[in-house]
């Protein structure tokens, strides 16, 4: 294992990048590098252990009270209890200087492991009135290992570092609004970051690649139930009543047709009604049917006009068709939005560690979630990606039961933010 990891961390981008410049490497650089080395062996047990014994979103006790264990051990202040499972371990420097902090998301997804490792999770739970299994299938499980791994790296050096770290173990980012949560809580009233960093396991890239989106990176989360009413009715006497089924498939049509006809195709919108139900049998109008929907967009004010768009295209379909109906319009999570001073000192970072721009992948923004961007209200944020195709596959997909990844990453992960972390500190030293 040592060897595979001085592999990593030393000649993984030279490969990756030959024929570029290699950057000779400064002492504190060296000895992150050094630690990590050290530390890899004991972190891919770690995740290992996570990944076998996975919980869902404000439900990780095991995996908080590890979380916990393992900042006490090396010294960190810890406090826990924030979004019931949350836990933020602090780390003061050996000299004054700027407050930061790093997340690792803990929770895990109701899906049924396939991928046949040997750790695979064997856990069951009820989930919408069925059993099924429980899977780190969105890589949590290494995002909270990185997390430790960074913190005791970071520990190894804490009197060489100026100012303060939290380290965020993080519930509920799937389902819960943990980082809503946390921060409603009071996990940053005496300690308040003044940048936040996290990473996300890239199901696009092998390991070695880190990739990143300037701007906009994961959409708004929005959405809207909408339950159509009628009395009922018999089919065959269909003028006796309103056909909720067919107000629907109206809403459903209208609101694509909004998209494509009513907002510019610059700013990315995408509405799905993923639920619409209605109905028992094939001769009876029923007496209501039921939408649920998700709406995703990007920034504060282009979701306050797309809930008034929807709000008006819902209210005239159904009142033209005299249906009653009641909607329910809800903000999620924000956009996450990648600060772009941030993250150009991070790139900087990044390219003197990898040895390369090569390694470094800019991706197009997505329009899926990410609860991180409720940090990024409060100060600088930036989300980089790992990358994690194992070696011997073309493709993974997170979210899948047979999701797997290149444990090749922890070690990369951790020796890269932690130089991410110490360069800014040192950068922002008020001397």
């Amino acid at each position: 294992m040592k060897k595979r990891t001085f592999i990593i961390l030393t000649a993984v981008f030279a490969v990756l990048c030959s024929g570029s410049e290699i950057f000779a490497a400064s002492p504190l650089e060296t000895k992150i590098r050094d630690l990590t080395n050290k530390l890899t062996p004991e972190l891919v047990n770690i995740r290992r252990d996570i990944h076998c014994h996975p919980e869902l979103g404000l439900q990780e006790k095991r995996t908080s009270a590890l979380v916990a264990e393992y900042f006490r051990k090396l010294g960190l202040e810890v406090r826990t209890g924030y979004s019931v499972t949350g836990v933020v371990g602090i780390l003061k420097g050996g000299r004054p200087g700027p407050i930061v902090a790093m997340r690792g998301d803990m929770d895990a997804l109701p899906i049924t492991e396939e991928t046949g490792l040997p750790f695979a999770s064997k856990v069951k739970v009820a989930a919408e009135g069925r059993e099924v299994g429980l899977m780190h299938a969105c890589g949590h499980d290494i995002h909270t290992t990185v997390l430790l791994g960074v913190a005791s790296v970071l520990a190894g050096i804490r009197e060489e570092l100026p100012g303060t770290i939290l380290f965020i173990a993080q519930p509920g980012e799937e389902c819960c609004g943990g980082a809503l949560r946390m921060i409603r809580e009071g996990a940053f009233l005496d300690y308040k970051p003044q940048a936040f960093w996290a990473y996300h396991v890239d199901d696009t890239l092998k390991a070695g690649f880190i990739g990143y989106t300037q701007g906009f990176a994961c959409a708004n989360v929005d959405g809207f139930t909408l339950l159509i009413k009628s009395k009922g009715c018999h089919g065959a006497g269909s003028f006796l009543c309103v056909d909720p089924i067919v107000v629907g498939a109206q809403v459903v049509t209208a609101l694509q047709v909004m998209v494509a006809r009513e907002i510019d195709v610059r700013n990315h919108t995408v509405v799905t009604v993923g639920y619409f139900h209605s109905g028992a049998a094939p001769n009876i109008i029923p007496e209501s049917a039921e939408l649920w929907a998700t709406v995703r967009n990007y920034g504060d004010s282009q979701r306050q006009v797309l809930k008034d768009k929807i709000t008006r295209l819902i209210t005239n379909t159904c009142e033209a068709a005299g249906a009653s109906f009641d909607l329910n319009y809800e903000f999620g999570s924000p956009s996450m939005y990648t600060d772009p001073g941030l993250l150009k000192e991070a790139l900087a970072t990044s390219e003197r560690v990898l040895g390369s721009k090569s390694a470094l992948v800019e991706e197009k923004p997505e329009m899926g979630g990410e609860d991180f961007s409720f940090f990024g209200k409060i100060a600088p944020a930036v989300m980089l990606n790992l990358g994690v195709i194992p070696k011997d596959m073309d493709k993974t997909a997170v979210h899948s039961p047979t999701f797997a990844a290149d444990e090749d990453n922890i070690a990369i992960g951790v020796n890269l933010m932690a130089n991410i972390i110490a360069d800014y500190l040192y950068k922002h030293e008020k001397k």
